[in-house]
């Protein structure tokens, strides 16, 4: 018995109707279960799991010959209403309907089971586990020639319906077909039929497997080609690498008919390949996703769609990704380039996966490619017995990587001889990395050049562009020398404009003008922090917060502050300084009730503004006093934008009212000092690299980091000088524990100062001049500027006079020369500071002179057998 399927949910009558003719007497029970169904069903919408435990309650108040047809009921009236809720419940009404049957020995009406089974099918609500049941039931029910047409439809309608064809379609359909005496024509026809409807399913790769084998014996229809480009799996990612795909579309001449112009792609040739890639770059895997090189198939099916690409010249985008993962897939970047079919150029900095296959030639000999890959593959290449150091061995039959390392080698050398001193240490560390047997062998003569350069060139620099040792606060120096020097300060506590100073025994407040106050602490115990506000100290104990507070000018009266009630007093006796923006930069208040903890600050001397405390929000708020303000907004400094191509880096803004006399070495106009600092819009990931700051009086530098260094805040121009340094926090490991500071010529490391206290030091070198956090740098000047006027006049031979005077007698040989060649020199910061740095270039040269000594050896020795 057939009964016409609804075409909305409240139509569904199925089992009132089949009630009324089969077992009239229980005509009220139907109706009663159907109308409770009926009010129940919205409520599928919103909790399809309760909707399915009342409907099992339902169903058990029915007799066992009415359940199996309740349940198609409610699949029907499930799949109506849709939603992925109820289209979640519907595949488990049905199953519900197939295993009351069961469970009670109930006949199947042949007819009905056909027609809802297809019906169920066609709308996505047929588990395959039921598919597999009814296409047992057809086999055996049905006469071969009738069951092979009905298992067609059904199989065709369940993958139109949204469900993804068995992995054994194409042996079931075989087995079908023949039995019903179908020949092999008509069962590629029939499964070009089912592939051509399973467009948005995930198509399993035993079933593309086995058509390719069934096309290759009998061509598909052409009309089902087009369509089989479009057999991408849904979600983010693949569960394979989608080489059982292009066998399949090789195998069914697919690919001949968009390589002869027959056939394109929706989207384009260009575009089926970007969506390719992208879908297939990552793999999902037990750990989330994986990345996955590209299969063996599409560099076989590259050469014959350059073509049409080449024509169509949409570069292709090799790193992103359906996912937010991104990545250069370097083999299929060189396959792409020895085709000349168009790519676009990965961002600076991003690195290269799977930088492998017959094709890497055409990467190394690509302009800006190659430099990037070969850079890449020497820097990063892990040898245990560093035996392989560079591109020249890792690759030994790739010619063109030879004059990139030429060329990378005639950098480093240049940076030895020019750049600044710790730059030049870095440059020549790389190039005793970089220099193996095969670089040997490969570069002739590189030992001469070696030879040829002059560290004098770094210490030059040094001296004309300014050294650390000769910028001071003079009262944070003072107090720096009076608690016993920079390993004696404990703790760094800013209250903007007072910086408080923190030792075993006292803490020292200084600002601008001088000292302003100082505290006698109790020898043992921790040591507290101590805040200089409105006159008077706060101190306070910690231990994962502050576990006692009291005032200077009430030592007696001890208290907790209450997070709820007293946040100003609990934040400001917390030590922030290695986490808060606002600590950093040198201004904090709180707003009363606070909204922001640990967040930047800025002010323009009227509103404060503060940042959003959320790492993945970005917006500034402004305060007046009144309250804060729920719309986004930014000081007038900020308007207008950063321009094409770069976005604000809200994080790294800052802006600050000086004080009234102080002349900012960070820059300042109309008393305000600050920095905006924007980033490149075109770096995806985690690979943004490139920056533009700008101060307040209109100085501008750009920047280009690595990955592993710190973020910029500032640009310094030295005093005397007309030297720009974009100041960074520190580099690897020593963020937040140092300051670097790079030329904005050249992006070159000039020098390094810690600014955290002795027990937040973690990774910092010893010996390097401590100065003051960034915010409090506004208070810089000229220790001695008659001593800093000599230094900018110094030259090249004076330089090299005080680098011969340390070789034959070390320190007190630089001294005397510094005496002689350069008088006038005499603060003690400052000629301790040219000892150092003519220290540096010594061992830069002796350094120098080992690796030429290891090149010449190298080149000496036999080769090994």
């Amino acid at each position: 018995m057939t009964f016409a399927p609804p075409s909305s949910a409240d139509q569904v009558t199925l089992l009132t109707d089949w009630t009324r003719l089969n077992r009239p007497d229980d005509l009220p029970l139907a109706e009663e279960a159907l109308r409770r169904m009926h009010d129940e069903l919205p409520g599928a919408s919103l909790e399809a799991v309760r909707f399915l435990y009342s409907m099992g309650c339902r169903a058990e108040d029915l007799p066992p010959g009415l359940r199996p047809w309740f349940w198609d009921s409610v699949t029907q009236a499930l799949v109506l209403r849709g939603g992925a809720k109820c289209m979640w419940a519907a595949p488990r009404a049905h199953a519900s309907a197939r295993g009351a049957e069961a469970d009670h020995g109930l006949p199947v009406d042949p007819e009905h089971h056909a027609s809802h089974t297809l019906f169920a099918a066609r709308h996505g609500a047929l588990p395959a586990k039921e598919m597999r049941a009814f296409q047992e039931w057809l086999t055996d029910t049905l006469p071969p020639e009738q069951a092979y047409p009905a298992l067609l439809g059904l199989v065709t309608a369940r993958a139109a319906g949204g469900g993804a064809p068995a992995a054994g379609t194409h042996s079931l359909l075989a087995r079908s077909a023949e039995a019903a005496g179908v020949g092999e024509e008509e069962q590629s026809r029939a499964l070009a039929g089912v592939l051509a409807a399973s467009r948005g399913t995930a198509v399993p790769t035993a079933l593309f497997k086995g058509a390719a084998k069934v096309f290759a014996g009998n061509p598909p229809p052409e009309e089902c080609l087009a369509a089989f480009w479009e057999l991408f799996p849904p979600g983010r990612w693949a569960k394979n690498d989608g080489g059982p795909w292009l066998r399949m579309l090789d195998a069914s001449r697919a690919v001949d008919a968009v390589v002869r112009g027959d056939l394109t792609p929706g989207g384009g040739v260009s575009g089926w390949l970007q969506r390719f890639v992208r879908l297939h770059k990552f793999a999902g895997s037990g750990q989330g996703v994986a990345a996955q090189r590209m299969p063996t198939e599409l560099y076989g099916l590259l050469p014959r769609l350059a073509p049409r690409l080449r024509a169509e010249n949409r570069p292709l985008d090799t790193w992103s990704s359906e996912t937010n993962h991104v990545g250069i897939d370097a083999a299929l970047l060189a396959a792409c380039l020895a085709e000349d079919v168009p790519v676009k150029i990965p961002p600076r900095g991003m690195p290269f996966s799977f930088l492998e296959g017959p094709h890497l030639r055409h990467l190394f000999a690509h302009p800006v490619l190659g430099p990037r890959a070969e850079h890449q593959a020497s820097r990063y290449h892990h040898d245990p017995q560093r035996v392989v150091r560079n591109a020249i061995g890792l690759f030994p039959d790739v010619s063109e990587v030879v004059p990139l390392v030429r060329s990378r080698a005639g950098r480093l050398m240049a940076e030895t001889g020019g750049a600044g001193l710790p730059r030049a240490a870095d440059g020549l560390r790389t190039l005793d990395s970089l220099l193996d047997r095969a670089a040997i062998t490969a570069l002739e003569g590189v030992e001469e050049d070696l030879a040829a350069v002059d560290p004098v060139g770094p210490l030059l620099r040094a001296l004309r562009c300014g050294l650390p040792e000769e910028l001071g606060w003079p009262a944070f120096d003072a107090a720096v020398a009076e608690l016993g020097g920079p390993d004696a300060v404990l703790r760094v506590c800013p209250s903007w404009p007072v910086l408080t100073l923190v030792g075993r025994d006292r803490a020292i407040a200084v600002d601008h003008t001088g000292r302003v106050d100082e505290l006698s602490l109790p020898v043992e115990g921790e040591t507290p922090v101590v805040r200089y506000l409105d006159g008077r100290f706060l101190v306070a104990s910690q231990g994962g917060g502050p576990r006692s507070v009291h005032w200077s000018d009430r030592p007696g009266e001890a208290f907790v502050p209450d997070r709820d009630w007293d946040w100003a007093t609990a934040s400001w006796a917390e030590e922030s300084s290695t986490f808060s923006m606002s600590e950093w930069t040198g201004y904090r208040i709180l707003p009363d009730p606070p909204r922001r903890r640990n967040s930047g600050q800025m002010t323009d001397g009227t509103t404060v503004w503060f940042s959003e405390e959320h790492p993945n929000i970005r917006g500034w708020h402004a305060w007046t006093g009144d309250g804060l303000e729920e719309a986004r907004s930014l000081p007038d400094f900020f308007s207008g934008g950063p321009g094409e191509g770069l976005r604000w880096e809200h994080r790294l803004l800052s802006l600050v009212r000086l004080p009234e006399g102080v002349d900012s070495p960070l820059g300042h106009a109309d008393g305000l000092s600050g920095s905006r600092i924007a980033i490149a819009t075109d770096r995806p990931g985690h690979y943004s690299d490139d920056y533009v700051i700008e101060g307040a009086d209109g100085r501008r530098a750009r920047h280009h980091r690595l990955i592993v260094m710190g973020d910029p805040c500032a640009i310094l121009r030295f005093p005397g000088t007309g030297v720009d340094l974009v100041v960074t926090e520190g580099r690897d490991g020593t963020r937040r524990e140092e300051l670097c500071c790079y030329s904005a010529d050249d992006d070159t490391l000039q020098w390094e100062v810690l600014t955290a206290p002795a027990p937040l030091r973690e990774w910092s070198k010893g010996g390097l001049p401590f100065y003051p956090p960034v915010g409090f740098w506004h208070f810089l000047e000229l220790r001695d500027p008659a001593s800093s006027r000599v230094l900018r006049e110094a030259d090249a031979d004076q330089a090299r006079a005080l680098l011969d005077a340390h070789l034959a007698d070390g320190d007190e040989g630089v001294l005397r020369t510094l005496d002689e060649r350069l008088p006038g020199v005499g603060h003690g910061p400052t000629r301790e500071g040219v000892v150092r740095r003519v220290a540096d270039t010594a061992d830069l040269l002796r350094r120098r002179e080992a690796l030429v000594e290891r090149v010449r050896a190298d080149r000496a020795a036999p080769e090994s057998p």
